[in-house]
């Protein structure tokens, strides 16, 4: 059927009720009121597309799910990282689900139904060994985010790809993100005891410099394009993460002693971090071995390396403005993610002011 103002100026969708069918004869019509106005009107067709009866003159076609997440990828802004992330979340897992759903039928019980599928699916190594049955809320929680952005995009952008949005209020899982608490000193020297010579680098170049230890910052570092040990600094080329796009952070004094070191040993060539003069792509292996046979059992990730830096420099007392910039990030997302650490100095900050009884 289709939509109509009535003569009152009430706009309506109607249709034949399957769900209300004498024995002999065809199906009642029934009316779906919307109100008058052009809110209305929009309304009424929204209705009439979600019962698959048809779009509005002039109003684009009923586009997959598939189709849509394809332009969303290849037209929105992405770092070359976060774009190959976004790629495997949607090939691996979202795509095989959702992709030949026409978007504007896709539900809330589709969510519904994604979570509970996720929540049964076998999670394996990098090796295809199965590890666990279930993949975590917060997992899932990030896959949907994404699939909540593709629809909000599909129906935001001018023209739309989609009538409207039909999951727009969906409200996603809640995490079971782990809170992992900073390795100690200890810990961080006894991976370190237990580390091959690549790994020991990498630790200690997150440890005393702060950096994020993947593709981006860390691995991508050379001697000839990042280090000037004369300077003592080393140009650290940021992850999109709302920082500078590159940044110069300072070279401990500790660190300069092995910087010095691992340059003799590379002759001044290569980047920083390689196995036997091969560029590495990532060092989850080797730290995995490493707290194994430094007998640590409890969760600790190579990135928790850089949180140890940013909290050990919050509670000395830092400035939160220069540390923002070292470690390239935005002053209010290390507010946001160390609060448990700044509400500490902020305490500190006001007791060091006198008392008036003296």
């Amino acid at each position: 059927m289709a939509v109509k103002q009535r003569k009152d100026g009430r706009w309506a969708c109607y249709y034949r009720d399957r769900n209300n069918k004498p024995a002999k004869g065809r199906a009642k019509v029934k009316w779906e009121y919307f109100g008058r106005g052009p809110d209305a009107e929009a309304s009424a067709w929204r209705r009439n597309a979600e019962l698959g009866l048809g779009s509005k003159p002039g109003e684009p076609v009923k586009k997959t799910f598939g189709e849509i997440a394809l332009a969303y990828s290849n037209q929105k802004p992405f770092s070359p990282n976060s774009r190959k992330q976004l790629g495997i979340r949607l090939n691996v897992n979202i795509l095989p689900f959702f992709g030949d759903k026409k978007a504007v039928h896709i539900t809330e019980q589709d969510l519904d139904d994604y979570v509970t599928k996720r929540r049964s699916d076998i999670v394996t190594d990098n090796k295809g060994r199965p590890l666990r049955v279930g993949v975590k809320y917060s997992t899932i929680a990030r896959e949907l985010t994404d699939v909540k952005a593709i629809m909000s995009y599909a129906a935001n952008r001018k023209p739309p790809l989609i009538e409207h949005n039909p999951i727009r209020d969906y409200k996603k899982p809640d995490t079971d993100d782990e809170i992992i608490r900073p390795p100690s000193k200890a810990e961080i020297k006894s991976i370190i005891k237990n580390s091959s010579k690549h790994l020991i680098r990498a630790i200690k170049l997150s440890y005393f410099l702060g950096l994020r230890p993947g593709a981006v910052e860390l691995l991508t570092l050379t001697w000839e394009g990042n280090v000037d040990l004369d300077g003592r600094t080393i140009l650290v080329i940021s992850a999109k993460k709302g920082g500078a796009d590159r940044r110069l952070v300072p070279i401990h004094e500790d660190l300069l002693e092995d910087l010095r070191i691992w340059q003799k040993e590379d002759k001044g060539s290569g980047p920083l971090i390689h196995y036997h003069g091969k560029p590495i792509k990532k060092i989850d292996t080797a730290w995995r071995g490493a707290l194994k046979k430094a007998g640590i059992k409890r969760r600790i990730r190579p990135y928790d390396i850089r949180h140890r830096f940013v909290t050990t420099a919050l509670e000395e007392g830092v400035d939160i403005k220069p540390l923002a910039e070292i470690v390239g990030s935005r002053p209010e997302t290390l507010m946001r993610y160390y609060q448990h650490v700044s509400r500490r100095v902020h305490r500190q900050t006001i007791s060091k002011i006198p008392s008036l009884d003296d």
